[in-house]
């Protein structure tokens, strides 16, 4: 039988002993109420160090969390330490698990947290405290989403459409402008609202979305080499010859990773080219590759989903991707990728509307 998800007042005794047994041995804590009432946190604790120095916990327990609401946790108990005069407070939020996602939220609003399943992170400036520890990475305690991550052919194609186009927009209307089925993008959209990613009111349309966010989140999820078919060939002339030949040819291909991003926010020289076609073998023998397990600099990919030919641009006469499904193959590409996938980010700052359609 499952285990239930922890009450909140398991919860705030299970902090307590995780706490304490994370402390070094010459430090105490002592819980100094536990104020479960409205307008009060739900725990007070003060962690003494060896010299006598304190700092003050200030912990709200919830019994689930999702990241859109991690905000106003965190606003709730600044507002709780402010009342008692504790401006120097931890500020600490407790839940049965913190998605990835939720984590990073508390964290850049300077708040800490810890969940039953391990996942801590406690800091104090005066006494120097540092605690962190890793636990589970997915819910023990699932709800009934029917959308859990963003892996698939049917969230590649919503997340495409989402980002490529700038909001205000229905959900059905991007739709139907996309060819997205409505089921997906429904799904799609309820969990990027579930991580504060989208702004929309009920059932009403999409006011705004955090590209940047929907993509470093896609992410997580995707992977170019794992996603995507890899099929590793030799251009023996070089990437410069390969250029000049897909500047020949004006469709069926769009390329990607570094190759693609030079042409964007050129960084440094490549060395590989990685180009999504449908036929691998016909691509290969029109441009004339030969076959290599090692040695290859250039990836033919067959595509998770045919999105990735749409929406692409012509930079210097070479088909690329669109920006925004060349940032995710970017950010989880092989060596310097990453790194190339930040400047595209910066790029498409700076030029929304060169890639975005209204």
């Amino acid at each position: 039988m499952a285990t239930p998800r922890p009450s909140e007042a398991r919860l705030l005794r299970q902090v307590v002993r995780d706490i304490e047994a994370l402390l070094p041995t010459d430090w105490t804590m002592t819980t100094l109420a536990n104020l479960a009432r409205r307008g009060r946190p739900d725990l007070v604790a003060v962690v003494k160090a060896p010299d006598g120095a304190e700092a003050s916990l200030i912990v709200e327990a919830k019994r689930t969390l999702v990241p859109r609401d991690a905000a106003d946790v965190v606003m709730q108990l600044n507002s709780y330490a402010e009342q008692a005069g504790l401006t120097d407070a931890t500020i600490v939020v407790v839940a049965p698990f913190l998605s990835e996602t939720a984590r990073e939220q508390i964290a850049r609003l300077n708040a800490n947290y810890i969940d039953s399943t391990g996942n801590i992170l406690i800091r104090a400036r005066r006494p120097a405290l540092f605690i962190k520890q890793d636990g589970a990475t997915k819910d023990p305690w699932p709800s009934d989403e029917t959308l859990r991550t963003l892996k698939g052919r049917g969230a590649g194609r919503a997340l495409r459409a989402l980002l490529d186009f700038q909001p205000p927009y229905g959900i059905r209307e991007l739709a139907a402008r996309t060819e997205v089925p409505l089921g997906s993008l429904s799904r799609t959209v309820d969990l990027l609202a579930r991580d504060g990613l989208i702004s929309k009111a009920g059932r009403g349309p999409i006011a705004d979305l955090d590209w940047e966010g929907v993509i470093r989140r896609w992410a997580k999820d995707y992977d170019v080499t794992s996603t995507n078919q890899v099929n590793t060939f030799l251009e023996p002339r070089g990437l410069p010859a390969l250029s000049t030949k897909l500047g020949k040819l004006k469709r069926g291909y769009a390329v990607t990773g570094a190759f693609a991003a030079q042409r964007f926010s050129p960084v440094a020289p490549t060395r590989l080219a990685a180009i999504y076609v449908n036929d691998v073998i016909g691509w290969s023998e029109r441009l004339d590759l030969r076959p290599a397990d090692s040695g290859a600099n250039v990836w033919l990919l067959e595509p998770y989903d045919d999105v990735v030919f749409d929406r692409t641009t012509s930079r210097e006469g070479t088909v690329c991707v669109s920006p925004t499904q060349l940032a995710v193959d970017l950010l989880t590409g092989p060596g310097r990728d990453p790194s190339e996938g930040e400047e595209l980010l910066a790029w498409m700052k700076g030029n929304e509307r060169a890639w975005r359609t209204r």
